[in-house]
């Protein structure tokens, strides 16, 4: 079969970060993203390897309103902000609290250690969150780092949030602090932390030593104890990282099914490549797509979760991510909410509200209910609600962008935002991304303020 071009798109050169033509290939059953720099010429790299999924998977997705934001003056990716370019608002606020780490994790797309260790005060915090409601209203927070957890002012910085009325967030954690401290969990819960964003590799310790280079596992069990007991609901974030734990998928969600119900899902996100191949683009068997890993979930849990259940994200580009929702029965099995509604459901219509839609979900699946336990109606149908409300879970995916594969058309969709102390927005695999030598597009300086890293002059088109 010939190779055959399914759309035409914008990305940047990975050496000189201009902005250069783009375009999906199919070539048998896969997709690869090709795209090419006159001065240094072409790039490709595997995207999905289900071309008839690629295909199929964006049919209910539209594009978002585009926001009122600062004008664009260079283009994308030069303009974050966000710029009037960008379509929709944050359906998930990131907050760099510090860029200090008590780990050295081989893989981190936060690349701590090698930027600046400055971080913003309480007012700096501030400002971060109003931003996000003058843009985004009550979307949902997350706060990250670098590794949030050592600052002392954790829990005020938690407390300003609720009092500023927003209601959902998230502790993104390595979990070490909550393991260490049985009471710090019921402390973040009280101060109204919602969610541990807990990194969680997998179930065995030579996984952690591949990708955060020392034993952890025992770690996260503790930091998922004290939580438990705090009532503190925790969703676990793998990395998935070909050759070390994509088959170990089926394992992970076990081990989630057995600490269900603090455990409230599991966020899966397939390694992006932010400066770790220099000058070379990762190899195939180095990339694992979206469709890859949803297979690879119906296959390791033999159909207890299958691709029908898995619904694409509603909002353009649908390449980014998938959800879906399961309760976990009383034999010990998992029963689709989303079973087959990934193509039924009637599509958005413009203009939906779609950070509205997303905190609605994270404050249903992604926080221990507050009436836990407290109702024991003796009725069949109150036992059945009962369980459904306490043992329902969010298993979703996320494929962050590199510069190897970032399109400029899915970067202006993007929903989730890294927020910096002057009220800058810029969607994460733009602020994260990095060039084949390790270079960042953006970065933070000393006062706080986003900085596009690239010269002015080289920032059109690749001539």
């Amino acid at each position: 079969m010939e190779p055959s071009i399914l759309s035409q798109t914008q990305s940047i050169c990975p050496v000189c970060r201009k902005r250069i033509p783009a375009r999906y290939r199919k070539e048998g059953s896969k997709v690869y993203f090709e795209k090419e720099c006159k001065e240094h010429g072409d790039f490709r790299t595997l995207f999905w390897r289900d071309a008839q999924l690629f295909e199929e998977w964006p049919a209910l997705s539209v594009h978002a309103d585009q926001v009122k934001g600062k004008p664009a003056r260079r283009g994308c990716p030069y303009d974050c902000g966000l710029c009037e370019e960008h379509e929709g608002a944050s359906c998930t606020a990131v907050l760099e609290v510090t860029f200090r780490c008590n780990m050295n994790c081989p893989i981190c797309f936060a690349d701590t250690g090698k930027i600046n260790q400055w971080e913003p005060d309480q007012a700096g915090v501030r400002r971060m969150l109003e931003a996000v409601w003058k843009t985004s209203g009550n979307c949902s927070i997350q706060f990250s780092g670098g590794e949030p957890t050592v600052r002392e002012d954790l829990e005020d910085l938690l407390r300003m949030g609720k009092e500023m009325g927003f209601s959902h967030i998230q502790v993104n954690t390595n979990g070490l602090k909550l393991s260490q401290d049985p009471d710090y969990a019921a402390r973040l819960k009280n101060a109204g932390a919602d969610l541990i964003y807990l990194q969680f590799d997998g179930t065995d310790d030579a996984v952690y030593q591949a990708i955060r280079g020392r034993d952890l596992f025992e770690v996260k069990c503790r930091a998922i104890e004290h939580c438990a007991k705090a009532g503190l609901g925790v969703l676990l974030v793998p990395v998935v990282t070909p050759g070390v734990n994509d088959g170990k998928l089926g394992e992970i969600v076990d081990f989630a099914k057995k600490h269900m119900p603090a455990v409230k899902g599991i966020h899966f996100q397939p390694v992006s490549y932010f400066g770790r191949f220099p000058d070379q683009c990762p190899p195939d068997e180095a990339r694992m797509g979206l469709g890859d890993l949803m297979q690879e979930l119906e296959r390791q849990t033999g159909g207890e979760m299958r691709l029908s259940d898995m619904v694409s994200r509603k909002r353009s580009d649908s390449h980014c991510s998938f959800s879906s929702v399961y309760y976990l029965d009383e034999e010990g099995q998992l029963r689709a909410i989303t079973k087959e509604n990934r193509r039924e459901d009637a599509p958005c219509e413009p203009g939906t509200n779609f950070p509205e839609k997303a905190n609605q979900f994270t404050n249903e699946y992604w926080r221990m209910p507050k009436e836990q336990g407290k109702s024991r109606s003796r009725t069949a149908m109150g036992a059945f609600l009962r369980r459904l409300r306490e043992y329902t879970l969010s298993v979703t995916g996320m494929g962050f962008q590199d510069v190897w594969n970032v399109d400029l058309a899915r970067l202006r969709g993007c929903c989730v935002h890294v927020v910096t102390p002057d009220g800058n927005l810029t969607p994460l695999c733009a602020f994260h991304l990095t060039d084949a030598k390790g270079g960042h597009l953006y970065q933070v300086d000393l006062d706080g303020r986003l900085v596009c890293l690239q010269e002015e002059k080289d920032c059109g088109e690749c001539e």
